[in-house]
């Protein structure tokens, strides 16, 4: 017959590693929502960043008189994708957070993109180094989503 105090240590053991397992699980996943909250800050700013130095270099080239078919396609693409970003990061919440991620995800893609075109445009016209500092801003931009995007990845969304 077994000693109902060797039962009693059992159980308490057992118990006792329940508990670690579910307060370790529990800390996980708070820091993983921080880390989530972290990215959406990082490419919201970024995101905003990007935009705001866009619209600088559209004024600097229109003040020189440039028109560009690539340089207008890559500002309605810019706004576009920032649209996105805003809607989408106005969805991660609740039920909707999956379908905003996706949005998140598209927005920044497209963001990038615009942002990558309007630099090839200023430097077809000769106005890097008018549009260097502003360049620059949006360069910095880029690198607030990527980091943020990175956050997502390392905290499971599979960004």
């Amino acid at each position: 017959m077994k000693s109902p105090s060797r039962f009693l240590i059992t159980s308490l053991i057992v118990c006792l590693s329940i508990g670690i397992f579910a307060i370790a699980g529990v800390l996980q996943a708070a820091e993983s929502g921080k880390g989530l909250q972290e990215g959406k800050k990082a490419i919201t700013e970024g995101a905003k960043q990007i935009v705001d130095g866009n619209k600088m270099v559209m004024d600097i080239m229109d003040k020189k008189g440039m028109k560009d078919a690539e340089l207008t396609a890559a500002e309605k693409k810019m706004v576009d994708g920032y649209d996105m970003v805003a809607k989408g990061a106005d969805m991660l919440t609740g039920a909707t957070m999956a379908e905003g991620q996706t949005m998140v995800k598209n927005g920044a893609k497209m963001m990038l993109e615009a942002q990558q075109a309007t630099s090839a445009a200023v430097e077809k016209h000769g106005m890097t180094a008018q549009c260097s500092s502003v360049l620059e801003t949006c360069a910095l931009g880029e690198e607030k989503v990527k980091a943020g995007v990175g956050d997502w990845y390392i905290y499971g969304t599979g960004f």
